[in-house]
């Protein structure tokens, strides 16, 4: 074992490699179950989605604005898609002025957007409302009931299932 000794280090640095790289990989895991959610046809023979629920309890998945890819998280309770302002510049959306917002960190004035589309996993709703918040940080768009209502939405047993609304 003495003929070891010269690689302790490497070997400790290298298992820590690997743990760290674990790690990462379940995190990115934990946040975002759903990173390519595709609509199958169901049982009824109408298309849905069915995500998974992070470890937060969360339906988190990944999705597309105007054709560009983003993650959402899915937020029955916002009335609107509502997204950061940074995000809605990368998007180079056409903004209007808001109303005050009441958020869940205070009132605050917000920006108006109408979307093109919103698709997840191939469930797209055209023309959908966005509400742009200034004070609302990070990456990711609460998917609210702008796009939802365009939906039928199941929760069931860890899993949210999306299937479009038929057209009236």
């Amino acid at each position: 074992m003495l003929w070891l000794s010269p690689y302790r280090g490497l070997i400790a640095l290298a298992c820590c490699g690997l743990v760290v790289a674990w790690a990462l990989a379940q995190t990115g895991t934990r946040g975002n179950p759903n990173p390519h959610p595709v609509a199958y046809l169901g049982a009824s023979g109408i298309p849905e989605v069915v995500l998974e629920e992070n470890q937060l309890n969360q339906y988190v998945t990944t999705g597309r604005i105007n054709g560009d890819r983003i993650e959402f998280l899915v937020d029955t309770g916002s009335v609107d898609v509502a997204m950061p302002y940074r995000v809605a510049q990368a998007l180079d959306l056409n903004l209007t002025p808001g109303a005050i917002s009441k958020t869940g960190n205070g009132n605050v004035q917000s920006w108006s957007a109408w979307l093109e589309s919103v698709d997840v996993g191939g469930l797209v709703a055209k023309r959908v409302k966005a509400t742009v918040l200034p004070n609302m940080h990070g990456e990711q768009v609460l998917l609210g009931m702008s796009y939802l209502r365009h939906m039928e939405v199941i929760l069931a047993a860890g899993k949210l299932t999306l299937r479009p609304l038929p057209s009236p």
